[in-house]
């Protein structure tokens, strides 16, 4: 059961969503996120302008990102010790997740869902990215994208698209990845902003309104749900706040979307635990 001070975490969370204006304009299908707790920890979930709910049991953080494909929701939480794992879980359902698996380390960029299967961007110690294929089998690597790329991922109109770091280090860069020949090639297309603002807090492409959604920070304010097309820069709005700790890099539309594949399929039959509750029972009896 979470501490009285999750759940009052997420209802100040619900309140701040409660609190958007009446002209932000959300899409149509659900939209989820990761906010934080009062310690700081990406764990509770949230349906923006909705409700709130802690997920597992405070050892992971899920800063990872966050996708919707298969009908079920696939995240990247990561440990103390800089471990990441790939875990899913049903929108009615988010403290029963599935069985983690193993990633490796670093996976702090962003996961989407492709017609191909699930896709992480991880880096390594010097701060190199690289595109990863995900699931059940864990990550195997397709090919280096560059560096900086620690603030979101997404999929839409058949190519990637992930928030980069600019010159300075600010999450704010829109860059496209292709997949043409099995290789990625990422293009940058434009920034964001002026630079006081850190587009972190995750991507998605929003396909029924042509535009894609992005979270932002400033580091003193809450966060804000923002939009932008793909002509450029100067399409940035902003929709309204969405309260405090939304950094995750995981922005998730529950929207139909193509069929992504066999590795879906596989990740989807996976059995879903009370993994919280199988953790504290684990430690008891250690």
């Amino acid at each position: 059961m979470p501490s009285t001070t999750s759940l009052r975490a997420v209802a100040l969370l619900t309140l701040g969503l409660a609190g958007l204006p009446a002209h932000a304009s959300l899409p149509a299908d659900p939209l989820y996120a990761f906010g934080a707790d009062d310690y700081g920890l990406g764990n509770v979930f949230t349906r923006l302008g909705g409700s709130s709910s802690a997920v597992g049991d405070g050892s992971l953080a899920f800063n990872g990102g966050l996708t919707w494909g298969g009908g079920n929701f696939y995240a990247i939480g990561n440990d103390s010790l800089g471990n990441s794992w790939l875990t899913s879980f049903g929108a009615g359902a988010p403290s029963s997740i599935s069985t983690p698996i193993a990633l490796g380390s670093g996976f702090t960029g962003g996961l989407a869902a492709s017609t191909g299967g699930l896709y992480a961007i991880g880096f390594d110690g010097v701060g190199a990215s690289t595109l990863y294929s995900v699931g059940a089998g864990g990550a195997s690597a397709v090919g280096s994208l560059g560096a900086g790329y620690y603030s979101g991922l997404t999929w839409g109109g058949g190519a990637f698209y992930a928030i980069g770091s600019d010159d300075l280090g600010i999450a704010r860069r829109v860059t496209r990845i292709d997949l043409g020949g099995g290789t990625p090639t990422a293009t940058t297309l434009f920034d964001l902003g002026d630079g006081s603002l850190a587009f972190n807090g995750g991507l998605a492409w929003d396909a029924a309104h042509g535009r894609f959604l992005v979270i932002g920070n400033d580091g003193v304010g809450p966060s804000a749900l923002y939009s932008f097309a793909g002509s450029g820069a100067a399409s940035l709005a902003n929709l309204g706040g969405i309260g405090n700790g939304f950094y995750n890099a995981g922005l998730a539309l529950a929207a139909p979307v193509p069929e992504p594949g066999a590795l879906l399929l596989v990740l989807a039959g996976l059995p879903a635990v009370a993994f919280a509750v199988s953790r504290r029972r684990a430690r008891r009896e250690g």
